[in-house]
Order: C-alpha cells, then structure tokens, then sequence
C-alpha cells in the first residue's frame, strides 16, 4: 500500500447549492457556529485536512460532497511544520471521532473534527461497535419552491406532470438523507410512474361509473380490488425498492402476493372481527412482511419483535382514551344540562365550560397521534436488524408532539403553503432520532455487498415494472 500522504483543500460551493445553505449544513455538520468557518468560504484553498492517506482523503472529500461543498486533494512529499491554521484535523488519536470535538488548540487556533455521529465502543469479543445516526440535511425553503412548481405544472398538465412531481420529491429526500457521509438515491423514471397513475385513474373512473348504474357491478368492482390488492402492493413495494439504492447498491423488495394477502387482507379482517382484539398481530404481520422482505444487495433485514410490544400500545391508548372520555362527559354533561336552562348567567357560564374541554379534546387527539405514531417507529427500528448490524430509534411522544402542534398550526395559519417546510422539519426529526447499531467494519459489509449484488445481478425487468401506488 502506498505511504503518500495527502492534504485535503476547501474548493468552494457545489453549482447550483446555495452558498448560504452550504455554510448552515457545513456548521450543522461540524456542530459549531457558522462564523467559526465563515474563512473557509471567504478564501479558496484553504486546508480542511492534512497529511492523511488516499482513503482518508476520499472519504472527507465524499462527506462533504454530500452537503455541497467541494474539496480535493494534493499529494504532499514532505510534512510541513506550519504555523496554527483553522483545521478540521481531530483532537485524538481516534480515526472516528466524536461529535462535537471541538477544543481550543495550544497555539490558541481551533481544530475541528469532522463528526462522524458515530459513538464506539468494544464487545465482549473485542469487534467495534458504533452507533451512527442518520442526517438530514434539507431546507424547508430549498423544498419549497421545488414543491410550488411541482404543484403548479400539476394542475396546468392536468395531473399528468404528478409523476415527475413525485421523482423529485422523492430525489431530494433521497439526496438529502444521509448515513455514514454517503447519501441515498432514488433512479425511478416517471414514465413508469405514470403508466400505474394511468391504471389506478381508469378503474376509479370504471368503478365510479359502475356505482352509478348498476350495484352488482360495483360489487365485483369490490371484490376484484380485494382479489388484485395483493398484487399492487407486491408491485409497488418491488418498484420502489429497485429504484432506490445506497452507496451503488440497490435494494430489493422480495415478498410473495400471498404474503400480501394475509398481511394487508385476512389479518385486519381478523382484527374487524375479533373487535380489534387482533389488530395489533395484524400491525405486526404487516410490519414484518415489509421489513423482513427487503434486502439490501445480498443481505435480508430482518424484523423480530414480541406481538405483546403492539398489545402494550393498544392498553395504554385504550386506557388513555377512556379515562379522557369519563373526564370529559362529566364536564361536558353538567355544562350541556345547564345549557337546557333559561337562566342567561347560567347559560354562559356553562358555555365557557364546554370551550377549555374542546381544547382538551384537540390535544388528546395530539396526544393519541404522537404516541401511536413514535411506538410504532420505536417498536419497529428497535426490532430490525440488517445483517449483524441493528438500527435503534429514540422518538419521543413529547417532542413528537410538538413536531405535529407546530406542523399544523403553521399549515393552518399558511392556507397549506408551510406543508413542504413541515415534510423537512419530519425527515430531520425522523433522521435525527434513528440509527444504526454498526458490529464491525461497515466500509469490510459495504464492499462484500457491492461485490455480491454485481455479481448476482437482478435480471430483465418485465412489463409490469410499473408503481400503482399514488
């Protein structure tokens, strides 16, 4: 292996990224404040990284890719001992620093370590272990004028322009999220897209006119869209799964339709049935029919968990709900018999009663939501390994709440036009507050799945390579 050593030079802002978004990404990714690196974007040419190897270099230049700004590298022959410059060199001896290094230098300069998110520590046989959490780095204006022109070309074109609409929605959360400095992509060509949007707005249109000329028609409508769902799923989860990729390396989605059929059809019907005594298996057998069914490259997620976590959820929701409701009616039912008085002091004295359980009522539901929506999230990245590597999640009730309060008052307030910034304040905190559990070298996991998924190829797509899904 060769000795060369390298220095790592910031070139400036990738074309067509915002200069002032590079330097809030750059701050957010070394987590320090944005005038501590205003230098490196004031002057070309500045040092990021010196004296490293080859790989060293390439994976700095790669992380900072991701966010935009540009850096190369320069060979160096010898060492130079030069006076204290801003450097995002780490502190320590360890190849994957923590977050948050940041330190003052004897020399009175600061020195950064690029963040890695990653913690590590060593198992009982001595095999690293690390945890590295997913990044997001996208703007809600950024986002925002992509989605009003999206919603615009939409209407002008009739709804035909959707399908383009949805590959850039979906390539800028792609390219946005990111694991391990490398971010993800989506490939998906709308044209596809647009064949399945086509199929879905004909048998709409086909059960529509059904409905209204003759009820048996509708009927085997019904029945036919419960016999061809299993296979709309198995189709869409395919399409999406082959159009996105990390690091080069596609996924792929291999569930059978008869899988389908009893997760998304004879398990919710058994829940409806059984007075939702069985929906949480259902929420369980659906759960682990996506997740354990992909793969990446060559390697299968898998998806494990004790159908009592879904029962849980559901007694402390049940419970949740009848001791509100109780509250409530003893509230409400004084003030509404009051109401049935004629005497006008207490008429409005019971009205102003009825207005704070209102209130109630809307946070309860806020309430219902968050915790449904962050166990759900928690249950299942909990539960879901990749290979030996585990991901974990820590999604709060209370700060998922406030994510939803803040969400739609501002889409409220907005008449819908704070909704794209509201889908990138979600990513970041879905981002924020998922990660991977990583046993061993995941660069060593990366390449043998890159070798095996070349080698194994996914053979010819066949005419129902199409995305139903809307």
């Amino acid at each position: 292996m060769s000795s060369e050593l390298y220095n790592v030079f910031f070139e400036g802002v990738a074309e067509g990224r915002d200069v002032e978004q590079a330097k809030q990404a750059f701050a957010q990714l070394f987590r320090v404040e944005v005038n501590k690196i205003e230098r490196f974007f004031s002057a070309k040419g500045a040092v990021l990284k010196s004296n490293v190897d080859a790989i060293t270099a390439d994976k700095y230049i790669a992380r900072l890719e991701v966010i935009g700004v540009i850096a190369r590298k320069s060979a160096v022959e010898i060492i130079p001992q030069a006076p204290a410059q801003l450097s995002l060199e780490p502190i320590d001896s360890n190849p994957d620093p923590v977050v948050n290094s940041y330190e003052p230098t004897d020399s009175g300069e600061q020195a950064f370590a690029i963040p890695s998110n990653n913690t590590a520590e060593v198992d009982d046989n001595s095999e690293r272990i690390s945890r590295t959490s997913f990044l997001f780095t996208g703007k809600g204006f950024e986002y925002f004028k992509i989605w009003i022109v999206n919603i615009l070309l939409s209407i002008v074109t009739l709804g035909i322009y959707s399908a383009w609409a949805k590959v850039r929605n979906k390539q800028y959360f792609y390219g946005n999220t990111s694991f391990d400095n490398a971010s993800f992509e989506y490939t998906a060509e709308p044209l596809k897209i647009l064949k399945g949007r086509a199929i879905a707005v004909v048998l709409f249109v086909a059960y529509s006119v059904a409905t209204k000329t003759s009820p048996m028609l509708a009927i085997v409508f019904v029945v036919l869209m419960f016999v061809f769902m299993p296979w709309i799923i198995v189709n869409s989860l395919k399409f999406n799964a082959r159009h996105s990729s990390y690091r080069n390396i596609n996924f792929r989605f291999v569930g059978t339709m008869g899988g389908a059929a009893k997760a998304f059809i004879a398990w919710p019907l058994a829940g409806m049935f059984s007075l939702g005594v069985l929906l949480p298996v259902a929420w369980k057998k659906q759960v682990a029919y996506i997740t354990s069914n992909h793969v990446y490259g060559n390697e299968s997620f898998d998806f494990d968990v004790s159908v009592k976590e879904y029962y849980k959820m559901l007694f402390v929701l049940i419970g949740a709900t009848v001791v509100f409701f109780v509250i409530i009616a003893a509230l409400v039912g004084s003030s509404l018999m009051g109401l049935a008085t004629k005497d006008p002091t207490m008429i409005a004295k019971n009205a102003l009663t009825v207005i704070p359980a209102f209130i109630a009522y809307l946070a309860f539901y806020l309430f219902v939501a968050a915790y449904f929506v962050s166990s759900m999230a928690n249950i299942h990245f909990k539960n879901t390994r990749l290979g030996v590597h585990k991901f974990d999640a820590n999604w709060s009730v209370g700060s998922y709440a406030v994510l939803l309060l803040t969400n739609t008052l501002g889409i409220l307030f907005t008449l819908g036009l704070f909704i794209p910034f509201a889908k990138v304040r979600t990513a970041a905190y879905k981002a924020a507050h998922t990660e991977v559990i990583v046993k061993g070298d995941l660069e060593g996991f990366i390449a043998s799945e890159l070798e095996q998924s070349n080698s194994l190829g996914e053979g010819v797509h066949d005419i129902f390579d199409i995305d139903i899904s809307l």
